[in-house]
């Protein structure tokens, strides 16, 4: 998935020394030393989905979101990105790794207004309006 430059420019400082195969989002994995004591051994991504939920609850807080937002809410919110921003179906569905006929069914709404904008600007004047 393609980011902004903005974004690149921030993660720059956390990701300059690492391998560009490395995970995007990585966090610590913690080694249980004794019954009441854990120490950091080593980064990688989230394996289930409990292990960001205390760090995504932070992000919303912090974003100032409703409690209630959830991580699917960035795919989602990316999808009707891609559809109203004009890309082909296809496109959207191959960079969400899901189905043309899944965006067809969910997101019909945004494919059918954005195709309306497409053709509104491709209207080519026939009539000359005097000025």
């Amino acid at each position: 998935m393609q980011v902004g430059h903005d974004t690149l420019a921030a993660l720059a400082p956390v990701t300059a020394a690492r391998p560009a195969s490395a995970p995007l989002l990585e966090h610590w994995r913690l080694k249980q030393i004794t019954a009441t004591e854990w120490v950091r051994d080593s980064r990688g991504p989230w394996c289930t989905p409990s292990e960001m939920l205390r760090m995504w609850r932070r992000a919303v807080a912090d974003a100032r979101l409703p409690a209630s937002t959830i991580p699917y809410a960035l795919r989602h919110s990316s999808i009707v990105r891609g559809l109203r921003a004009g890309l082909p179906i296809r496109l959207v569905a191959a960079l969400h790794d899901t189905s043309v006929g899944m965006i067809e069914r969910h997101y019909s709404r945004w494919i059918t207004d954005g195709l309306e904008e497409m053709v509104a600007r491709a209207i080519v004047p026939i009539v000359a309006i005097a000025a």
